[in-house]
């Protein structure tokens, strides 16, 4: 097994020209010799040229969106070990130096930073946003079985083995949530460790929408809860048209066991209808649980073969 590693530490950000230069330094120094790789998102006020003052490797990716900039960056990095860090100087590097210490001890293809402001800062987090997080992290535990105790934190452990064969398919700051399920749903290790975190370099501002970004992060989970749970997700629908075609079928079914005639026509086709919905759609729920199962069976296949070549 390697006992040196190669890292990038990739740096995604927008309009991020007052902290770059400080977040690139302070990697820099921790982890020397490590490539540095700034990704600037389409940013108007100067960050790319005050990455490359600092010495960072710089690469423009013009479509809007973190998850953009974070597929750009990996499509150009080949080192073992990705650290993924936000560029608005909110995770100090002793807390990605945390990160390479728990791989060194006990490797996981995925090691997310739990964000834990110190006593002496008090509560660094807007209040929606704690609250988002914590619901968020509910329902992928609920839906898909892993429990993130900070699901969209920005500071990430990637192994080659993780970030080489998992695709980035949403836009915006889905990603982080996104990761997590994916590393979940395919099997690969993955860890938590609890890193200090602070407020961002004074002068700027958060790129995060509340409800808009709140909205689309639910979309991204409605649409990863169909992919990857569809038997569970077209169960549910299946199952809510189940229950209104028993409830417009029970008062034509009450009168013909009274009376032995029909008379609500309209109710017992409606009801009839109802039926074939649900159980058409529990059949396609069953078909794409059976085409999943064998995408994830030649997944599995693949990544053995991937780790056998490296």
């Amino acid at each position: 097994m390697k006992i040196n590693f190669s890292l990038c530490v990739l740096i995604p950000c927008h309009n991020e020209a007052l902290s770059i230069q400080g977040v690139v330094r302070e990697y820099g120094e921790e982890f020397p010799g490590a490539e540095i790789l700034v990704i600037d998102n389409a940013s108007t006020d100067g960050t790319a040229a005050e990455a490359l003052q600092a010495g960072a490797r710089v690469i423009v990716e013009a479509r809007l969106g973190k998850a953009n900039a974070v597929a750009a960056g990996l499509e150009n990095c080949d080192a073992d070990l990705i650290i993924m860090v936000d560029g608005d100087g909110s995770y100090p590097a002793k807390g990605a130096r945390l990160l390479w210490d728990r791989y060194l001890e006990y490797p996981a293809d995925l090691i997310t930073g739990v964000r834990c402001p110190t006593e002496e800062q008090g509560p660094v987090f807007r209040p929606m946003h704690q609250l988002g997080t914590k619901l968020f992290g509910l329902c992928a535990s609920a839906v898909f079985g892993c429990c993130p105790r900070d699901i969209f934190s920005g500071l990430r452990l990637f192994s080659r083995r993780f970030y080489k064969n998992v695709p980035i398919l949403s836009n915006g700051f889905e990603l982080e949530m996104e990761l997590a399920i994916q590393a979940a749903d395919k099997g690969f290790s993955w860890s938590e460790v609890d890193v200090p975190f602070r407020d961002r370099t004074p002068g700027s501002s958060s790129k995060l929408r509340t409800v808009t970004d709140g909205c689309k992060i639910l979309r991204s989970l409605l649409l990863l809860f169909r992919d990857y749970k569809p038997l569970y997700f077209f169960g549910a629908i299946a199952g809510v048209f189940l229950m209104l075609g028993l409830c417009a079928g029970a008062p034509p079914i009450y009168e013909y066991y009274r009376t032995h005639f029909v008379g609500r026509f309209p109710l017992a086709i409606l009801a009839a209808a109802l039926m074939n919905i649900a159980l058409f759609t529990f059949l396609t729920g069953l078909v794409a649980e059976t085409n999943l199962r064998y995408h994830r069976e030649a997944f599995q296949i693949k990544l053995r073969n991937f780790q056998r070549h490296q």
